[in-house]
């Protein structure tokens, strides 16, 4: 069953099945949730970064370039995903090579973009570039078997990196669960999903204590019982 933008929510607030940091709440959509390009890319070609001055990720004509997300995403055995081209940019002529996000994985995206026009295109640093649409899955994935590492360093390995790019690849709290899961809850973007939750709730309470709210279920529950009598008189 496919995730809703409230369920991503809940899953996120529980934090039993879902960790995302950083977690940016205005990237949670309907029936997905948008990551963000980090400043560190590189051409498939030449290995070469293709970020510039830290700010913005430029894809040559016709190339191909992969891009780490910035955020890093756990799931638990019960959740599975699939990466999608963001209908924005695809109308620029850049896609995506979509993959899936499999049960159990953890760590940062390495998302392949490609060009397919005759000109150069810009994405900026942080800006929404891939949606990953969430699913339930019918039962939970077998424990304990991931078939790739945190972060694929298989894959960046492969390429010429700067020290900028070494010094965020080797930070420990994208590369295991419980450090996504503990920065992620001491956001503030976490916490105001827990507050806004809670909002919610006392707006609901709030709703059924009110004396017109009171009242009316007072009407019913008398027509109701009006009813219920009048049926079993004609009963007996």
């Amino acid at each position: 069953m496919l995730l809703s933008n409230n369920d991503i929510k809940r899953e996120l607030i529980k934090a039993k099945n879902l960790s995302i940091h950083p977690l940016m709440v205005e990237n949670i959509k309907g029936s997905s949730i948008n990551l963000t390009a980090s400043a560190h890319a590189w051409d498939i070609k030449t290995k070469d970064s293709v970020v510039i001055e830290n700010k913005r990720i430029t894809i040559k004509a016709n190339s191909t370039v992969s891009i780490f997300t910035r955020e890093a995403v756990w799931v638990s055995r019960r959740i599975g995903g699939t990466y999608h081209p963001r209908v924005s940019l695809v109308a620029k002529g850049l896609g995506n090579i979509s993959t899936t996000l499999d049960p159990q994985w953890y760590g940062l995206s390495l998302v392949t973009v490609s060009n397919n026009t005759d000109e150069d295109i810009d994405i900026r640093v942080g800006e929404a570039f891939v949606s990953v649409m969430l699913y339930y899955l019918n039962s939970p994935a077998t424990k304990g078997i991931i078939d790739n590492q945190a972060s694929r360093p298989d894959l960046y390995s492969k390429f010429n990196l700067t020290e900028d790019d070494e010094e965020f690849l080797n930070q420990q709290w994208h590369r295991n669960y419980h450090g996504i899961l503990e920065n992620m809850k001491k956001s503030e973007s976490y916490n105001y999903l827990v507050k806004d939750k809670r909002k919610f709730l006392i707006g609901a309470n709030n709703f059924f204590s009110h004396p017109v709210t009171i009242a009316i279920y007072t009407v019913v529950l008398t027509i109701l019982a009006t009813i219920l009598l009048n049926v079993w008189g004609f009963k007996d």
